[in-house]
């Protein structure tokens, strides 16, 4: 049984290995060039700045990491270590930012990493425009989620 529940001081380290697993798995170039110690520290830089985060556990396993921009109503991060790949993890934490959500959010998916492009469109997920990453440069999509019907 999945269980989503909010971040707490404790679980950074566990949120950044979680991050860095899944960030890493996408085989993007300028993945590998990040270090599971830039994503510690750059959770904390994130919350300060207001980042809503939650992490998925299967029993005592931590197993999904969600970040979210509430006020901005955008999903920022969401990742799953390789192994729990279409476990239906990924759709729970999905599911979850819908409900945190429910008027709808915006996330930004690089085109090259076809795996989520599919999950987030199959996931109802509308695709938009093609927008280069304002500190990556690489290209990536919007896509949106248009609210609770």
């Amino acid at each position: 049984m999945i269980a989503i529940r909010p971040y707490r001081d404790q679980d950074r380290a566990t949120a950044a290995r979680i991050w860095y697993a899944g960030w890493h798995s996408t085989g993007l170039a300028f993945a590998q060039q990040t270090s599971e110690a830039e994503l510690f520290e750059r959770i904390g830089r994130e919350l300060a700045l207001g980042w809503s985060v939650f992490l998925a556990w299967d029993d005592e396993r931590p197993v999904g990491f969600l970040a979210l921009r509430i006020a901005a109503r955008c999903l920022d991060q969401l990742f799953l270590p390789p192994d729990r790949h279409g476990t239906g993890i990924g759709t729970a934490l999905l599911d979850f930012a819908k409900e945190q959500l429910p008027d709808g959010f915006w996330l930004r998916t690089s085109v090259d990493n076809r795996r989520a492009c599919r999950f987030y469109e199959r996931e109802g997920m509308i695709r938009g425009e093609e927008q280069t990453h304002p500190t990556l440069g690489h290209l990536t999509v919007i896509n949106r989620w248009m609210g609770a019907e």
